[in-house]
């Protein structure tokens, strides 16, 4: 999978490659389908808490529409993905006015595709890490029953950002919101918690988790 433009999507590739990692530890964690709001908002997740794990964001910005971060040129791709066996569609949410919501688990090829990124670059080991993390954090809290993180969380809830607009949090890093949050979480917690890079995603998820049980 290669990095370059094509359809208008920068970095298609990786995108692939992230959505195939993701639905792959959730798939190794028994938690899998994955439905298509939960995978966006962990595509999400991950881009703007990659720091943590010395990850390169993908794209730092996000249209604000709607109760969660959505991306409709990435979604072309992950159906893409479960056309050609790398997902499968385990099943299918019938939403209003014609709209679906599909549930993503690993198809015939995700597997080995995996083992091979892992297998032969560092960057998707740390990569894999993150999502590791990220699904186990988010789903043994909120995900499992709750996508709607939209006016929460510390970048898309922005209340200077309104609907229709583009959240960016990746030219300046005082930007980035959740990487503020967590960074002060890990802060306040580091004599107890060594472990920097992963207590930063599951304390951000611990902040979603009762930031929604409140709301």
């Amino acid at each position: 999978m290669s990095g370059a433009v094509f359809d208008g999507l920068p970095d298609k590739g990786t995108w692939k490659a992230w959505a195939v990692m993701c639905v792959a530890e959730a798939s190794r964690m028994g938690i899998a389908p994955v439905a298509q709001p939960q995978l966006h908002v962990l595509l999400y997740l991950a881009n703007t808490l990659a720091q943590l794990f010395d990850v390169n964001r993908i794209r730092g910005r996000v249209l604000k529409r709607g109760t969660y971060p959505f991306y409709p040129d990435v979604q072309r791709e992950i159906d893409r993905l479960a056309f050609c066996g790398v997902l499968s569609i385990e099943r299918v949410d019938y939403g209003p006015k014609g709209h679906l919501s599909a549930h993503y688990g690993l198809g015939v090829h995700g597997a080995d595709l995996c083992k091979a990124m892992v297998a032969h670059a560092p960057e998707a080991q740390r990569t894999a890490r993150l999502f590791a993390e990220l699904v186990s954090a988010c789903f043994g809290r909120f995900l499992a029953t709750n996508s709607a993180i939209g006016p929460i969380d510390a970048n898309y809830g922005d209340l200077d950002v309104v609907d229709g607009q583009v959240v960016d949090f990746s030219e300046w890093t005082e930007q980035n919101k959740n990487l503020e949050v967590a960074k002060y979480l890990m802060e306040q917690l580091r004599a107890l918690r060594p472990r920097a890079e992963r207590d930063g995603v599951r304390l951000y998820c611990d902040y979603l988790d009762e930031a929604l049980a409140t709301s």
